[in-house]
């Protein structure tokens, strides 16, 4: 049997679907089971035990109708049995069309009931959304922290991630993911900077390309002396390799805050426009700050809230992250 995984076009839903491929494996412990997604995600799923290969897409293999029928009428020649849908895209459920694997399961959204051979009722009551991408497989649950389930690096990876440290003259320092795509997430300068004065440790900032600049700002205005930044210097694959060395985590509502928590970081992470309850990283050693403010969670991507900008975030106090993840050592 050949099983294809369309899995979310997001860092943070990515890690999430770990479990699934597990649950996957378990229940289907002979079967070939392959990695569907877009090429950003890609490095998530790599050496992962319940995966047998990874088709990852392009930004521009999916771009406009052409693009994605020939990228769909590519995934004929997996010659799957079984295509399920992690992402509620129309789009995935075409690419699942197109691949002509016999059964394409996943939720009703976005009107691509027609393209699905098995439609999953969404669950009534509300549940985290690793637990709803494992109800794709009818129940058949496992517990979402164990260490199966989670981000596979190198022996090679976590070597070179500790000469790495060593050459910047760190040694266990603290991971800061203050940045999201979402503005409404994305912690404000003077809040992240009032935190990261109670911090005693060294620290490293990460980030994508776009945060550079403004992880730069964030060195320059603190002036503090052991705080470095790595935003946009590294891979994806090397920034996990890099947090997996580091003695804990302080993030935003962001990808990275789950890969650390996934990777058994002990990690604290600031919630704001997110549902924590849905969304929130899982990990042995995780917390989430949550002040639950009247106007929150409001899922929105930018803050609408005229009167009190970024109020979830900012009624946060700047000491209370350093003492949470100092907690979780004892």
């Amino acid at each position: 049997m050949r099983i294809g995984v369309f899995c979310p076009n997001w860092v943070g839903d990515a890690v999430m679907a770990l479990p699934f491929l597990t649950a996957c494996r378990k229940q289907n412990p002979e079967a070939t089971i392959l990695v569907i997604c877009k090429s950003w995600v890609a490095p998530i799923f790599e050496n992962h035990a319940s995966v047998d290969g990874i088709v990852s897409f392009q930004r521009k293999d999916l771009n406009g109708y052409r693009s994605t029928h020939n990228s769909g009428q590519s995934l004929k020649s997996l010659d799957l049995d079984y295509f399920y849908l992690l992402s509620d895209s129309f789009r995935s459920a075409y690419l699942g069309k197109k691949s002509e694997s016999k059964y394409r399961i996943g939720y009703p959204a976005q009107g691509r009931s027609g393209y699905l051979t098995q439609i999953i009722s969404r669950p009534k009551i509300k549940m985290h959304r690793t637990e709803q991408y494992l109800n794709l497989l009818n129940g058949d649950h496992i517990e979402s922290n164990l260490k199966p389930c989670g981000i596979q690096l190198l022996e090679e990876e976590i070597s070179w991630a500790r000469m790495e440290l060593d050459q910047m003259g760190l040694s266990n320092p603290i991971a800061l993911f203050p940045f999201s795509v979402a503005s409404s997430r994305s912690v404000p300068q003077l809040k992240i900077l009032g935190i990261i004065e109670k911090i005693t440790e060294s620290i490293v900032i990460f980030g994508g390309k776009g945060d550079k600049e403004k992880a730069e700002i964030l060195v320059n205005a603190s002036q503090k002396k052991n705080m470095i930044t790595v935003a946009g210097h590294y891979n994806l694959r090397e920034s996990m390799a890099l947090i997996s060395m580091c003695n804990g985590a302080l993030a935003t509502d962001s990808g990275l805050g789950h890969i650390s928590a996934n990777l058994g970081i002990p990690t604290v992470s600031l919630f704001g426009a997110g549902d924590s309850d849905s969304t929130g990283p899982i990990g042995l050693k995780t917390r989430i700050i949550n002040e639950n403010v009247h106007c929150s969670p409001c899922l929105k991507n930018k803050c609408h809230n005229r009167s009190e900008p970024l109020l979830c975030l900012n009624e946060i106090r700047p000491d209370l992250p350093w003492k949470v993840l100092s907690e979780l050592w004892v």
